[in-house]
């Protein structure tokens, strides 16, 4: 009698090749995983949210710096903002301020009196920092903010800067724009920037929107949510993803009828790292494993 091959039951027919399939897919999933953490990414602007200052909120944007304090959008443990870089833009204990400035300038951070306090030199994922022409301000009846050390205290200055550039039609009203700075970034990754505004005494002096302009971007401007231009401050909040060696400009706007000038107090940088290649391919065949034992055991 001959015999014949012996008979694989259909369910392991099946688990076989459901088994090559998946197989397959996760192969190509580790290779395409690879190739994106390995290659760059087209650079991108979100915008993440706004941090209110003021009792309601526990005054978040004025402790910027104090991790006792809440943060909505702090990244890593340090529950703080700026821990990559900031330029808290000529603070001081009591002392009026007002001196013009012209474009280019460097954020106030010479300063011979009251100098903007920063980390004394630029990050190593920034190219260079500037601000526009306008006027550095600090007067009486500016808000309290925290120093970069948490604890201390100042009456918060600011780079103010002339609104009127435009009318433009974004986001859909008439609006004017005054550039206030500009930076360039190299990194391969997500850098959160924050820009503290409406803290100067008076609301009249306030954005309606906080803004990120690149020419290499479509579109090439991403705004904030509206502010509420009430004397109260408030953080803008946006991530910049893969910026390899572009230059971004930011911009304060405000709604046709109201525009004069816009003050900006605060500028933060926080790193998100992006995950080396070899993390997400050991992620990536740690989903294998578990997907084949799982199957291994329903064949069985």
């Amino acid at each position: 009698m001959r015999r014949g091959k012996p008979r694989v039951p259909p369910n392991t027919l099946l688990g076989n090749v459901a088994m090559q399939k998946f197989s397959w897919i996760l192969t190509a999933f580790i290779a395409t995983a690879f190739g994106l953490a390995s290659q760059g990414l087209a650079v991108t602007i979100n915008y993440v949210g706004t941090e209110p200052g003021g009792p309601g909120s526990g005054y978040v944007t004025e402790n910027w710096s104090n991790p006792a304090v809440p943060k909505s959008f702090a990244t890593g443990t340090s529950n703080t903002y700026g821990k990559d870089g900031y330029w808290q833009i000529r603070p001081n204990t009591g002392t009026d301020l007002f001196e013009g400035v012209a474009g280019g300038n460097n954020l106030g951070t010479s300063a011979s009196a009251f100098p903007t306090l920063w980390m004394g030199s630029n990050p190593s994922f920034m190219s260079s920092i500037e601000g526009a022409a306008g006027n550095f301000v600090n007067f009486g009846g500016y808000s309290v903010y925290r120093g970069p050390d948490g604890s201390s205290l100042y009456r918060q200055g600011a780079l103010s800067v002339p609104v009127a550039e435009g009318p433009y039609g974004t986001p859909g009203v008439p609006t004017y724009a005054g550039q206030t700075l500009s930076f360039t970034l190299n990194y391969s990754g997500t850098v959160r920037v924050g820009f503290a505004v409406d803290s100067v005494g008076t609301a009249q002096y306030a954005p309606n929107y906080v803004g990120i302009y690149s020419p290499d971007l479509t579109p090439n401007t991403t705004l904030s949510a509206a502010l509420t231009r009430d004397a109260v401050p408030d953080m803008a909040i946006f991530d910049i993803v893969n910026p390899t060696g572009q230059t971004f400009y930011v911009a304060q706007w405000q709604t046709a009828g109201t525009q004069s000038v816009s003050a900006m107090s605060l500028v933060t940088f926080d790193l998100i790292p992006v995950p080396e290649p070899s993390t997400v391919v050991l992620f990536a065949a740690g989903g294998l494993a578990i997907a084949v034992k799982a199957m291994r055991r329903r064949r069985s």
